[in-house]
């Protein structure tokens, strides 16, 4: 049975590191054989593993060797240092002041202020039932386009859309 890349690629790895037995290795080689893409990729990651092979072992340098020689030799770090907890005085200050703030706020606005005595006028959305995508949309009633009824332009009387205000 001939193998697709997808399959080649989810067991590539197995199969470079030797992982996989004679019938599916020999599956993987005939797949790569007759596969342009799957080649490219194998060249790809085996020039990649040459070239990591091929670097040196990173040494620490003079100086950096000397800093760790030192922090070695220096007394032991402390893992787990005490927490003492910081002075809540400018938390609390600052706490107090917000709900006076807020406080006042409510005050200047609330149910008996000129603020409060005048409704909010918001647009309310309207959804739009469309026969083709998108097939449900939605629109503010403020726009020019959706005032009058939806129509498809040339098809005479028929309606393009249905229009639903949603309640607030």
């Amino acid at each position: 049975m001939a193998m697709n890349c997808h399959e080649f690629l989810e067991r590539y790895s197995d199969w470079r590191d030797g992982l996989i037995g004679a019938d599916l290795r020999q599956r993987m080689s005939d797949h790569l054989q007759s596969c342009p893409r799957c080649t490219q990729y194998h060249a790809r990651v085996a020039r990649g593993v040459t070239v990591l092979k091929s670097l040196r072992e990173l040494e620490p340098t003079w100086l950096s060797g000397r800093r760790l020689a030192s922090r070695l030799a220096g007394p032991p770090l402390t893992l787990y240092e005490p927490v003492t907890p910081a002075p809540a005085g400018i938390m609390v200050a600052l706490m107090l002041m917000t709900a006076a703030a807020l406080f006042v706020w409510e005050a200047a606005t609330g149910p008996g202020s000129r603020a409060a005595q005048q409704p909010v006028q918001r647009p309310r959305p309207v959804v739009v039932a469309n026969p083709a995508p998108p097939f449900v949309s939605f629109a503010h009633l403020s726009v020019p386009a959706f005032t009058g009824p939806l129509r498809t332009p040339g098809a005479g009387e028929a309606p393009f859309g249905v229009r639903t205000a949603l309640s607030p």
